[in-house]
């Protein structure tokens, strides 16, 4: 079923749960920053997909993860 919105599609997204597994190969750097886009509200330490993202731009250098909130 087609979605009309964005916001729309985020909350279905947000609420399906194989939209939050791993990806089966790594992301690329542009790939990783829409997905950690996409993945806004969720947790890295609960979505798999936003920890791989995460992992590719924190590889890259492009992020520096917190030491004071480590995820």
């Amino acid at each position: 079923m087609p979605y009309n919105t964005l916001a729309i599609h985020r909350l279905v997204a947000l609420t399906e749960q194989q939209s939050h597994l791993a990806p089966d190969i790594p992301f690329t750097v542009d790939c990783a920053h829409a997905v950690m886009q996409f993945h806004v509200g969720c947790r890295a330490a609960f979505c798999l997909r936003k920890a791989a993202a995460l992992d590719v731009l924190v590889a890259a250098g492009l992020v520096v993860p917190s030491t004071a909130h480590p995820r």
